[in-house]
């Protein structure tokens, strides 16, 4: 090789070098030299990173249905506890009865009782009227559809048909319980005349029959007992209105007799009710 040729090959090393280190160095610089170029004046202020937040999930709701109420009476309201007692033997009971024969009216005399129209009735009693009543149930307790009786509500019957002359007393308990109840109350007359009481009546029951009597204790003293009861009359809203009447008695010394009426379903219904008016006790004969 000649030394022309080897001066030609040492220089067009030395250009490689030099095109190479040039590239290298603008390699190096160039980002630093863009980016002074066209940043402003001013530095940036760093961003601060915004946290990124989940959506808020609210709790759903699906109502529940309400149960369907198994069905209860009307509650009693606060009151006088009425005093319990057995009413006696009602087991044997009769169609009703045709009103008993007794004397031309010229020799009757009909004495008013005391609110024997019931035109006064309050939920837990009747005025004029004392009241005994065989309780023996209460809401909550275990039930038994043949033992348990429940407290009787009074209150004037609000259906028509029911009615017997204008306000009438109508006897309720819970549903699907039973009551049984007396009601009772004296009068003065003149010691050893003969009365007689009656007591129009009507019942209503989804199954079976309302049993109702009237009674009289030509002694006075309490509730009716025994042979002081009439016949049992069994009825229901299709049966009509019964008249309900006692035995006959003489007034004894004391010229004070107790009349009574009782009512008692003959077995447990969703609803039953008695209905009682137009309360009379008739002197049959006056005293000698």
């Amino acid at each position: 090789m000649s030394r022309k040729q080897k001066i030609i090959i040492l220089l067009l090393g030395i250009a490689d070098l030099i095109v190479i280190g040039g590239l290298a160095v603008t390699m190096l610089l160039g980002p630093s030299l863009i980016t002074e170029a066209t940043a402003p004046d001013s530095q940036p202020s760093a961003s601060i990173p915004t946290e990124a937040h989940a959506p808020t999930l609210y709790p759903t709701w699906t109502p529940t249905p309400s149960p369907t109420p198994r069905p209860t009476a009307t509650r009693f309201p606060t009151a006088t506890p009425i005093s319990t007692g057995t009413p006696g033997d009602f087991s044997a009971f009769t169609p009703i009865p045709s009103p008993t024969p007794t004397p031309s009216e010229d020799e009757e005399e009909t004495r008013l009782l005391e609110n024997g129209d019931f035109e006064e009735i309050l939920p837990d009693s009747v005025p004029g009227w004392e009241v005994s009543a065989l309780v023996t149930w209460q809401p909550g307790e275990e039930f038994n559809s043949d033992s348990s009786y429940g407290r009787p509500e009074f209150s004037r019957t609000g259906d028509p048909r029911r009615e017997i002359t204008d306000s009438t007393l109508m006897v309720t308990t819970y549903q699907w319980v039973k009551f049984s109840v007396v009601f009772f109350q004296a009068i003065e007359v003149e010691p050893g005349s003969q009365v007689q009481f009656s007591i129009r009546a009507r019942g209503y029951s989804e199954n079976g029959g309302v049993q109702l009597r009237a009674g009289l204790n030509p002694g006075g003293g309490g509730v009716c007992q025994g042979e002081a009861w009439g016949e049992t009359v069994v009825t229901d809203q299709y049966s009509g209105m019964a008249s309900l009447v006692s035995p006959e008695g003489i007034a004894g010394e004391r010229g004070v007799v107790t009349v009574c009426f009782f009512a008692e379903p003959q077995y447990a219904a969703e609803h039953s009710a008695a209905f009682f008016d137009d309360a009379e006790l008739t002197v049959v004969a006056s005293a000698e």
